[in-house]
């Protein structure tokens, strides 16, 4: 049940959840500091962004590719099933 605050806050899959929503709401790149301010709003402990983060691209569910200096990251909700049809081909 969700009744009463956890103190501990969100669990590192919950963190996942909340990160990769936002790119798949937003369907648009951001860099670490644009993510860092939004899940950070969303109740992801800002310190903690980063590593989720990382291990979002470690899971192959967010890309990320360096832009200049910046690197950026983003996620599309279709690109799992993009990868399951190429790997039927």
């Amino acid at each position: 049940s969700m009744s009463g605050k956890k103190k501990k806050g969100l669990s590192i899959d919950d963190k996942k959840r909340v990160i990769l929503s936002i790119y798949h709401d937003r369907k648009e790149p951001f860099n670490l500091k644009e993510i860092e301010s939004i899940a950070s709003k969303m109740g992801v402990v800002q310190q903690t962004i980063k590593d989720v983060n990382q291990s979002l691209i470690d899971d192959s569910l967010i890309l990320s590719d360096k832009i200049g200096s910046a690197n950026f990251f983003w996620s599309f909700p279709s690109k799992l099933y993009q990868d399951k049809i190429i790997e039927k081909e």
